[in-house]
């Protein structure tokens, strides 16, 4: 058998990777790891038994960047397991070789597809901004989401009332959310109220209110479930700041595959 790196014109791949498969997808696992070049040092996670919305991703993702690069099996279960898209995904972020190994031919291809549009549109009292824009500088920064921020995007010339609610529209229409970070003050703000009502009436769905503060909750983000990101005795606010990462990437995740936005 010749493998694609076993050439000089084509690509090459990393002694050391992260395989990533589904753990139902056992055998394809194996065959994949028999016929591997006994130079290359696979690394294989342990088994995740969270649900996406339960799981801590901080040592998973440090496991990715760790390796050289990325081999995910094709078909099985490994083709709608979300671990496996969430890391795929990652490792195509952080540009990483990845490749798609398929069990059947034993063939080895690499994977130049995008990964997914993750769009943000951040709704916070400007009071709470230095709380916020260090969450904000890590998603952006660590974990490469598409953040559509005011500050930014908005001119002096700019009728701002507009800009806001065309930002709005933007994320929300590639399949992103807008994350209503809620403390005291931006829950007596107006304007941020008012961004809230307006995503939750064009898409009641891609809302997620994000809580700053132990406060109650009124008006519609009252309907919807809320994230913590305070830390408590149970979890720490790192560990908090890690639910958000993954509850937006599975719920953008699973739009995409509903809605056929990838």
């Amino acid at each position: 058998m010749r493998w694609p790196w076993s050439k000089p014109t084509q690509v090459r791949v990393p002694a050391g990777y992260f395989i990533s498969h589904s753990y139902q997808d056992a055998e394809a696992r194996e065959h994949l790891l028999r016929t591997l070049p006994p130079a290359m040092k696979p690394f294989i996670f342990p088994p995740i038994t969270a649900r996406p919305d339960q799981f801590v991703s901080n040592e998973l993702i440090a496991a990715i960047l760790r390796c050289e690069g990325l081999i995910y099996l094709e078909g099985g279960a490994s083709a709608n397991s979300f671990w496996v898209a969430f890391e795929r995904d990652y490792a195509l972020r952080a540009r990483k070789p990845v490749f798609a190994f398929d069990p059947h031919s034993y063939t080895l291809r690499q994977d130049q597809s995008s990964p997914l549009q993750l769009r943000v549109f951040p709704s916070y009292s400007h009071r709470d901004v230095k709380r916020v824009q260090r969450i904000l500088e890590f998603m952006r920064h660590e974990r490469y989401f598409d953040l559509w921020i005011d500050s930014e995007q908005i001119r002096a010339s700019d009728r701002w009332e507009l800009k806001l609610l065309d930002g709005i529209e933007q994320q929300l229409a590639a399949g992103g959310y807008l994350v209503a970070f809620i403390s005291a003050a931006s829950m007596s703000t107006a304007v941020i109220t008012q961004e809230w009502g307006t995503a939750f009436e064009s898409n009641p769905g891609r809302v997620l209110p994000a809580l700053l503060d132990n406060v109650p909750l009124t008006g519609t983000v009252a309907t919807i479930q809320a994230l913590q990101l305070y830390g408590d005795r149970e979890r720490s606010e790192i560990h908090r700041l890690d639910d958000l990462i993954v509850r937006l990437y599975w719920l953008i995740y699973r739009n995409t595959r509903q809605n056929g936005l990838d």
